[in-house]
């Protein structure tokens, strides 16, 4: 399995990755953006399929890799600094359905996922709100995304939000610092010790027919999530 990680995350996290059989992508940071996320994965690349969405801050770096790879790849449109301008590619495709912001989302990014059944939302950072479990399930700690995803036939867990570390911000998200990592386990960048839904969250997956791998001894922390290619 190949996934693309923001490379500030590198040190961090190679090695953990390596051993696990996985064959990361580092991206480079995003210069378009808040340099607090320029190394956020979910707002430099969407992928789905053979389709990607490379933002233009990076767009050069990784296109060999992917079209080498069979993927056919575009680049974004301008993205800013300033939210939502830089939420374009973070949108969250959980099997059959899309949850995301029409008015936040690139439509290049629309346009690669394919015929999905849309989940309109408000909020703009989807994809690193809400942890997609399997085709029919998230994690979310977003009311909105919540509700219109129950709306829609998925199953939800609504934990509380916070207790999730992000460098320059009061907190992260679930859908940011976990990702599937095989049909069977998904990785959290760090420990749930500290977070009062530990025990509803590894139940959800269970659930689900997954288990957790936790990355690093460290609390949870926001990385921006991986984007499988």
């Amino acid at each position: 399995m190949t996934v693309a990680i923001g490379e500030r995350y590198a040190r961090k996290l190679s090695d953990r990755l390596e051993k696990r059989g996985l064959t990361v992508l580092w991206l480079p940071e995003n210069g378009d953006i808040d340099p607090r996320l320029s190394g956020h994965a979910d707002l430099s690349l969407f992928a789905a399929g053979k389709k990607a969405v490379a933002a233009k801050g990076i767009y050069p770096h990784i296109v060999n890799y992917l079209t080498n790879r069979g993927c056919s790849v575009i680049q974004a449109r301008e993205q800013g600094p300033v939210y939502p301008s830089d939420a374009g590619l973070c949108l969250c495709p959980v099997g059959n359905h899309l949850i995301y912001n029409p008015k936040a989302a690139d439509p290049a990014a629309v346009a690669a996922a394919g015929e999905r059944i849309p989940v309109p939302v408000a909020q703009g950072y989807t994809r690193c709100a809400a942890l997609a479990v399997d085709d029919r399930s998230i994690i979310t700690s977003d009311a909105g995304v919540s509700r219109a995803a129950k709306s829609a036939g998925l199953d939800v867990l609504h934990i509380r939000p916070g207790y999730i570390g992000l460098d320059g911000y009061e907190a992260g998200f679930i859908g940011g610092s976990a990702f599937a990592i095989s049909d069977e386990v998904i990785a959290f960048t760090g420990a749930l010790d500290l977070h009062p839904d530990r025990e509803r969250i590894l139940g959800f997956l269970a659930a689900h027919g997954k288990r957790a791998d936790f990355l690093t001894e460290d609390p949870i922390f926001d990385i921006g999530g991986a984007i499988a290619v």
